[in-house]
């Protein structure tokens, strides 16, 4: 059938309109899913550069405050005031360049000291060449972060004594973190490009960036005056926002540019991606597209229909993608959240464990636990805390917060158990508790306390508190050992006084009586000389026993055998001497060989090896004693002390009774953290206990 002239107007007209339509459609449907790609990609780009910026901003800060802890220093700040009193004080500078030689094994590649004159003190390393790039951190001239391959952070700091500035300190330390942060963009995109730039004084109207792209860095100075009319991402950047924008770059080619800021230290990062290469991968696809519609159009409205079809399952997909990726955002911003909350808590137990070291007072020491635990709580303004211990009360010192504390004990309920207990119950929303024991005694309790419901995330701050309160114990315990170990040293010496006056010096004063009587026999002729030889006999005999007890006393202070013939010989006549006056059998083994052990270290084994054997014979009532010396079968590089007896061992009632609080066992326990080493004791099964004591066989002298 031949078509008419009307049937193809007809026809004519209807596939213009239909193309009209399909392709009016199509254009409607690309524009919206380049508008939902364009939106799910650019929060992709703001994800990664907000994950960069953080890690930027941790980094960077707490080299910062690593700086500023040296200005701290106790020991850095003496020198240095010696040294401005008088510069050739050669004991005061050897002082400060050992203790500025120990900073490059904390991390610093280079630090140099210089007095108030700005003449250098000590150094150490070699500092970042000028030429090279430099970002001036929040404007300031005494923190800059530096490219020279790598990042490095540059920070200086004046040192102040009693309200004077001594001196100052500037160090350096590389960021090999931020370096692989800053490289790696190829995930991005070939296009993607990454800057970080900070604002030149007020005089330059420009950023100072370094720019990262796919195949090089490079610094340069981008002006901020523009003759567009839109504010560019870079000045919303400064202005404390975040976000992501389609925009034209510097080098005037159409991006999407996420930007955000980092206000603390002056500094914008821009992450952005070519719009050419975002949207490449839909320009390809829209070409077969318009191919697909022109046959669609001789397919008719069935074949429409279907296409129609398509473009709206694929919205729903675009749809569905763009959901995921804000579960995604929500899921990161939740995790980023509680990594701050660890980190705060982490940096609590760090600052406490500090203060432990430099505080000699439980005062002190609880008030420094407050002030960092106050802060370190995940909401600290509706939050209060409270340490008890040997009946002396420490709070907050904020008033607010005392009187939350001290509010009516009615409207007060426990929410969890006692720390020690092995489960813990939620009860109701009023405070934590972690009790303190010393020496298997409960002496007290931290808690904190609310003024809200408490959440379950309050189970994180109970772990907290408990780890605060073993800290606390340890140190408490601890301190109380130095002050027995001091009593019991001063104890000694009297004892070795009192028997140096009262048996060797009378002694020593009875043999010069009878010399000075001979003296005057021998003068006399009409003496007898048996008389005269009686008289001296007396007086060898008085002598060879002030030998012996003289030996004995030396005893006490170096064994004589550890003395002259080292530690194997010393335990061997330890064990031989063990069988014979106790009628046991007390062996020793030696699989150490001839290791040289320094002293230390030596005197340690033979002591802990003396008390071992002194609490089997007199605890346990043993009858067969092992004494081995080796090295440990799992770290080869530890001398390991065992001491086995058949005798009693041990049970719950021996834990209950403070058995292993006895002042031996705490010095064994002493003199294993002295030498960095460890202290187990074990039950046996068949009877009598194993005491382990281990230690580094690198320790020699310098234990």
């Amino acid at each position: 059938m031949f078509l008419t002239t009307d049937d193809r107007k007809i026809s004519i007209i209807g596939a213009l309109l239909l193309l009209g339509l399909t392709l009016t459609t199509g254009i409607t449907v690309y524009d919206a899913m380049r508008q939902q790609i364009e939106t799910v990609l650019g929060r992709g780009l703001t994800g990664v550069l907000e994950g960069k910026a953080l890690l930027f901003e941790t980094r960077i800060e707490k080299g910062i405050e690593d700086t500023r802890a040296l200005s701290l220093r106790p020991f850095i700040v003496q020198f240095m005031v010696e040294l401005n009193e008088d510069i050739e004080n050669e004991t005061a500078r050897n002082n400060l360049t050992r203790n500025v030689n120990s900073l490059a094994q904390i991390g610093f590649s280079a630090a140099v000291i210089y007095d108030r004159n700005n003449n250098v003190l000590s150094q150490v390393g070699t500092f970042s060449s000028s030429e090279n790039p430099v970002i001036p951190l929040d404007g300031e001239r005494n923190v800059k972060l530096i490219w020279d391959n790598t990042f490095i952070l540059q920070t200086t700091v004046n040192v102040f004594y009693q309200g004077h500035k001594i001196g100052k300190i500037s160090t350096e330390v590389k960021l090999p973190n931020l370096t692989r942060s800053f490289m790696d963009i190829r995930s991005a995109g070939s296009s993607a490009e990454l800057l970080i730039c900070a604002k030149l004084p007020h005089s330059y109207p420009a950023l100072a960036c370094l720019i990262r792209d796919s195949s090089a860095v490079r610094f340069s100075h981008i002006s901020m005056s523009s003759d567009r009319n839109e504010i560019s991402p870079k000045e919303l950047a400064l202005s404390g926002k975040s976000g992501v924008v389609s925009a034209l770059d510097y080098r005037n080619i159409p991006v999407i540019e996420a930007f955000t800021s980092l206000p603390t230290l002056g500094l914008l990062m821009t992450l952005k991606l070519n719009q050419e290469e975002l949207f490449m991968p839909v320009n390809d696809r829209l070409k077969d597209i318009i191919l697909y519609l022109v046959a669609m159009i001789f397919a008719e409205i069935l074949l429409l229909n279907w296409f129609i079809r398509k473009l709206i399952s694929s919205e729903k997909e675009a749809r569905q993608t763009k959901i995921k990726a804000e579960e995604y955002s929500t899921e990161l911003a939740k995790k980023e959240k509680e990594l701050r909350e660890r980190l705060k808590e982490m940096t609590c137990l760090y600052e406490i464990r500090r203060a432990m070291e430099l505080e000699g007072s439980i005062d002190g020491v609880c008030q420094k636990i407050l002030k960092y635990l106050d802060a370190a709580l995940q909401s600290p303004d509706t939050s209060a805390s409270e340490i008890v211990i040997n009946d002396k009360r420490y709070v907050s010192s904020d008033n607010n917060k005392k009187r939350l504390i001290e509010a009516d004990s009615s409207n007060i309920i426990e929410i969890f158990k006692p720390a020690r207990l092995s489960e813990r119950k939620v009860i109701f929303n009023s405070f934590v508790q972690s009790d303190i024991y010393i020496d298997h005694e409960n002496k007290g309790y931290i808690r904190v306390y609310y003024e809200q419901d408490v959440p379950d995330s309050r189970i994180e701050e109970q772990k907290l508190i408990d780890a605060i309160a073993s800290d606390l114990e340890s140190w408490i315990e601890f301190r109380r050992l130095e002050e027995a170990l001091v009593s019991m040293a001063e104890g000694q010496v009297h004892k070795i006084g009192q028997e140096l006056h009262d048996n060797i010096g009378q002694q020593i004063a009875a043999v010069a009586f009878q010399a000075g009587a001979l003296e005057l026999q021998a003068s006399d002729v009409n003496i007898p000389r048996t008389q005269l030889t009686e008289l001296a006999a007396s007086i060898v005999q008085q002598t060879q026993d002030l030998v012996i007890n003289i030996k004995q006393l030396s005893k006490v202070l170096l064994p004589f055998e550890l003395e002259a013939n080292g530690l194997i010989t010393a335990l061997q006549t330890l064990a031989t001497r063990v069988s014979a006056t106790y009628n046991i059998n007390c062996q020793f083994e030696n699989d150490l060989g001839e290791e040289d052990l320094g002293s230390m270290i030596a005197l340690s084994l033979y002591r802990v090896a003396q008390e071992a054997v002194n609490n089997a014979i007199s605890h346990g009532k043993a009858k067969y004693i092992l004494i081995s010396l080796g090295t440990s079968e799992v770290e080869k590089k530890m001398i390991h002390l065992m001491i086995r007896d058949d005798g009693y061992g041990f049970d719950e009632s021996h834990i209950k009774n403070n058995f292993f609080s006895g002042m031996g066992i705490k010095i064994m326990h002493y003199r294993a953290k002295q030498l960095n080493g460890k202290l187990t004791i074990l039950k046996r099964n068949e009877s009598g206990i194993e005491v382990h004591f281990m230690v580094p066989l690198d320790q020699g002298e310098n234990a």
